[in-house]
């Protein structure tokens, strides 16, 4: 019996399969690894890079992280004088380039209670559980996002610096928002009894108060206060700013 003869297509056909073997094996991601940290009492964090961090409020110190074997492994997770401090250690994963890079882990961290969160970099942070304090401080810079949907506080600071975003629900007697750049604050959630915000540059705040709302706007953003609060307005570059006249925030 002969054998099949194989037609020129067909041998052009394997040639593009083995070639694409290499890319083929490159695409398949690497199986996530799991790692846990041994951490004090901390009540402040510090995150520095683009990692998703979830910090759970009302329980003990802990912290765990899943993700690339080689991101786990360069990942620095500790606490220094109180702080919690996430990220990427001596060997900076972050650093590397090109296809080989990993993907940033998600990092778990829980503890009684925070009194501040600070982020620089690209950080994805969310906040669950009682997040409440005498004076909570929330920093965010750079293109990063920040979560907070349960805040009871006397005093609230949040600050959001270049074109990331903090979202905020909960109550607070006293908060001050600010922005700068494209930053925007989605606080129509919250509610303050006395409220002010500073919006510098052509981001977006959405706020909602009770009583007392002072607005200054340097740049074309736009501001929204929710509620009937007594308003002072100071738009310097002219922006679109509501304050007072809307009886109802929108669902978050």
């Amino acid at each position: 019996m002969l054998a099949p003869r194989c037609k020129a297509s067909d041998a052009v056909a394997v040639k593009h399969l083995l070639a694409a073997l290499p890319l083929l094996c490159l695409a398949v991601p690497a199986a996530a690894e799991q790692r846990s940290f041994a951490i004090g009492s901390f009540d402040r964090v510090r995150i520095d890079g683009p990692f998703r961090v979830i910090v759970t409020l009302g329980g003990s110190p802990g912290g765990s992280a899943e993700g690339d074997a080689r991101a786990i492994s360069d990942l620095d997770v500790r606490v220094d004088g109180g702080t919690l401090i996430v990220r990427a250690g001596l060997n900076g994963w972050g650093e590397q380039g090109g296809m080989g890079r990993p993907s940033a882990p998600v990092v778990r961290v829980s503890t009684q209670a925070i009194r501040s969160i600070v982020t620089v970099g690209a950080a994805q942070v969310s906040v669950g559980g009682p997040f409440r304090g005498q004076r909570l401080d929330l920093s965010l810079t750079g293109s990063g996002t920040l979560a907070a949907p349960s805040i009871d506080a006397d005093q609230l600071f949040a600050t959001v610096l270049g074109s990331g975003t903090i979202t905020l629900g909960g109550r607070a007697a006293k908060a001050r928002l600010t922005t700068s750049g494209t930053a925007s604050i989605a606080a129509a959630s919250l509610v303050a009894d006395d409220l002010t915000v500073r919006l510098d540059g052509n981001g977006a705040i959405d706020a909602q108060a009770r009583y007392t709302a002072a607005v200054t706007t340097s740049g074309l953003g736009t501001v929204t206060v929710y509620g009937k609060p007594a308003c002072t307005v100071n738009a310097v570059a002219g922006g679109p700013v509501s304050c007072g006249r809307i009886e109802r925030a929108p669902a978050q």
